[in-house]
């Protein structure tokens, strides 16, 4: 006699999100971004790598052999990338910026957070200033922007709709897409998440001086284990059907042996027939046009932040 036995999970809620749809059947979506800060990376982490001509040089050396490496490896596996400049790149390496998007790439803003004030004056200024400076240089002004690490108020989604930018990468509270809110109500700008465990900077930049960078940590990752790592990442992207997003740095994948590894992971995903690969700004205008207005988020992480008790005082501890 036999009995049949209900399937493993049976009678059990199951609460994995419905699968995203992506154009033209595909199983997951994948995002190549670059952020290329160049020397700025450094002078923002301390004044005096104005000084300092080694360590900007590693800034340097991403625009120099970085950028046409990685161009000419995406141009090898026809894939598109989505580039974040900010002002300062813009204005001194502007013909690396033009090469980029020449080879028919996105070119989107890299811009300081809100709120505050930044050494050039005020946040809307700065980021008003960076979108024509990007124009200026490759007549076409950018729809998107990515914020700089740091405090971001919940009211950067506003500004964002008031600059006429239409997409931002910034925040990391999400592995899908969602519109930004501002208010109690949604705005225009589609905010595409990223996660700091698939970007390079984590992993293989490093300077001792004039600040140690990462903090406490005096060594480079194996390539072989961030490799391995962003392999099964990507693999887990695709069997939950979601949006995959790389966030590199020429100065850091750029080095000969990096770019390998990333040729190396393009190879293992394009395996995969059932992937779109597209810009962060295709991303956007798909999301926004499949699946629309959202209910509003339970609040923006400077908000949740803002409601946090202090932390009791301890004299005895000395920083």
């Amino acid at each position: 006699m036999t009995t049949d036995k209900p399937a493993p999970g049976a009678g059990r809620p199951r609460w994995r999100q419905p699968r995203p749809s992506w154009p033209k059947g595909a199983r997951c979506a994948v995002v190549l971004t670059f952020t290329l800060d160049a020397e700025l990376f450094w002078l923002r982490l301390h004044p005096s790598a104005r000084q300092r001509p080694k360590t900007l040089s590693l800034g340097t050396y991403g625009i120099r052999r970085g950028v046409p490496r990685l161009l000419d490896l995406l141009d090898t596996h026809a894939l598109p990338a989505t580039w974040f400049v900010p002002e300062h790149t813009a204005t001194h390496h502007p013909q690396a910026v033009r090469r980029i998007a020449a080879a028919g790439h996105e070119i989107a803003a890299a811009a300081p957070p809100v709120p505050g004030r930044t050494p050039d004056g005020d946040v809307r200024d700065t980021w008003a200033r960076t979108a024509a400076a990007l124009e200026a240089v490759t007549g076409v002004r950018p729809t998107g922007l990515r914020a700089a690490p740091g405090v971001l108020g919940d009211g950067h989604g506003a500004l964002l709709d008031e600059l006429g930018f239409r997409w931002s990468s910034s925040t990391h509270g999400d592995d899908r897409p969602h519109l930004l809110w501002s208010g109690g109500r949604p705005t225009a700008v589609m905010e595409v998440p990223w996660q700091w465990e698939y970007a390079d900077a984590p992993y293989f930049l490093y300077n001792g001086a004039p600040v140690a960078f990462p903090p406490g940590e005096s060594r480079i990752a194996a390539y072989r284990d961030v490799l391995a790592d962003w392999k099964d990442s990507f693999d887990a992207y695709r069997d939950h059907g979601l949006c995959w997003v790389l966030t590199l740095d020429p100065q850091s994948i750029g080095k000969p042996g990096r770019a390998l590894m990333l040729a190396e992971l393009l190879d293992h995903i394009r395996g995969h027939e059932d992937v779109w690969f597209a810009t962060v700004g295709q991303v956007a205008e798909h999301w926004r046009r499949t699946v629309g207005p959202e209910p509003e988020p339970e609040g923006h992480p400077e908000r949740v932040r803002a409601g946090w008790p202090s932390p009791p005082r301890d004299d005895t501890l000395t920083l």
